[in-house]
């Protein structure tokens, strides 16, 4: 498909008026045929756009974000290099080809993009940010500190600026810098969905009442977000409003029935707080179904069955858990406990 896709491209610029129709024909029907993978009217659409206006660099930009949204990473990046050749000077185009190489794993060459980027458009804050962005996935924390302090120093009120400055706090363990970066981060922009749930997972790792607030916000954003309301469901588990959190997972689970962590506590709670190993099974059996490598499941099924005196069903689960996890010590006691 590249290479077909790349030759009916180059036709359409070099070919004369008569060819071009041919060609045009040709093209047609090879979107077509992509097009109907994807089945996209927005890029039906453009793909009309482009055979009326084939010197238009932007129509293969955004055709090329297109092929990124659905994964044709090919033709993405064959669009997105053929609108760099018309317009080297457009910054928007070397970020777009920068996502789909990032999108595609190839984050070398999305390092290189982004560089050339903030070199060739210095006060480019997208590109600054980015780039910050991509050393913060390979943790690479300073330079991608630098990147971001190089972006505020062009726009002191970049919301993801300070976002990302509290992702990284977070994972660097500095907590009170991390709250402090995403207390800014919303007041630059307070629709930001994930720095009021990143603020609410921090406090609700101290069992600080105050991350409901926070939790609350971010649903108020998003209502549907599985994230917020089982950080939410967790935080009311860990202070013992079992109710409260148990209406909360049964809601993820009419969303998602196949929501693993969802499942895992309900049945926990089943098993611990109700004392009722059957029920808790239910719940363990499902979340296996929905993920035949959840150990933990495993492990918690078969301490479910050995409380039912349901040896053989133990015994199997244990030795399925050290299947998927050789050496996992919980797993080990249990056979032990059953004279394994």
């Amino acid at each position: 498909m590249k290479n077909i896709l790349f030759v009916v491209l180059i036709s359409a610029s070099l070919f004369s008026c008569n060819s071009k129709e041919a060609g045009a024909d040709e093209n047609t029907h090879k979107t077509d045929s992509l097009l109907k993978i994807i089945n996209s009217p927005e890029l039906a659409a453009l793909n009309k756009k482009i055979l009326d206006n084939p010197e238009e660099a932007n129509l293969y930009n955004e055709r090329a974000k297109i092929y990124l949204q659905f994964k044709q990473f090919d033709e993405a990046i064959n669009d997105s290099k053929r609108s760099l050749r018309m317009d080297s000077s457009n910054a928007s185009y070397y970020l777009t080809e920068a996502d789909i190489f990032f999108a595609s794993n190839e984050t070398r060459n999305a390092k290189d993009v982004l560089e050339k980027v903030v070199k060739k458009f210095p006060e480019n804050t997208e590109g600054l940010l980015k780039l910050g962005e991509l050393y913060y996935f390979v943790k690479q924390y300073e330079n991608a500190f630098a990147k971001i302090n190089q972006a505020l120093k062009v726009n002191e009120n970049l919301a993801k600026a300070y976002y990302l400055k509290g992702s990284i706090y977070r994972e660097i363990g500095d907590t009170g810098k991390a709250i402090s970066s995403l207390e800014t981060t919303i007041e630059q922009d307070n629709k930001n969905y994930g720095a009021f749930l990143d603020l609410g997972i921090i406090y609700g790792a101290k069992k600080n009442p105050l991350a409901f607030q926070y939790y609350d916000n971010a649903l108020s954003i998003n209502p549907s977000s599985n994230d917020a309301l089982y950080a939410k469901a967790k935080l009311f588990q860990d202070l013992e409003k079992i109710n409260d959190a148990v209406l909360i997972y049964n809601k993820i689970l009419k969303n998602n029935p196949a929501h693993l962590f969802s499942l895992y506590n309900l049945g926990a709670i089943e098993y611990s707080i109700n004392k009722n190993p059957k029920k808790a099974i239910d719940y363990f059996s499902t979340a296996i179904n929905a993920d035949a490598k959840y150990t933990e499941a495993y492990f918690a099924r078969a301490v479910c069955y050995q409380e039912l005196n349901e040896n053989e069903n133990s015994s199997a689960d244990y030795k399925m858990c050290l299947q998927l996890k050789p050496n996992y010590a919980p797993a080990i006691d249990g056979l032990n406990s059953l004279g394994k």
